[in-house]
């Protein structure tokens, strides 16, 4: 038999797995250059932080969606 997860498990793993999605849409954003993303970011007064705070913000906008969904999820599977 196999043991019930806890919610903060199943959130965690929920709130990677967004997090993991963002910092593979910010990765092919990047190389891709559909949207000049790459030259936005190299022209900017600060390309290190402006990188930095794409990455952090595509992968925390994700991280808690994903997070936010999976406790939705969760709990209307228990009830």
């Amino acid at each position: 038999m196999r043991r019930e997860k806890s919610l903060f498990n199943a959130l965690l793993t929920h709130f990677l797995m967004g997090v993991a999605l963002g910092l593979t849409l910010v990765l092919l954003l990047g190389l891709i250059d559909a949207f000049h993303v790459r030259d936005l970011v190299a022209k900017s007064d600060a390309p290190i932080q402006t990188t930095v705070m794409l990455v952090t913000t595509y992968g925390l906008m994700f991280g808690i969606g994903a997070a936010l969904t999976g406790l939705v999820l969760t709990l209307e599977e228990e009830s």
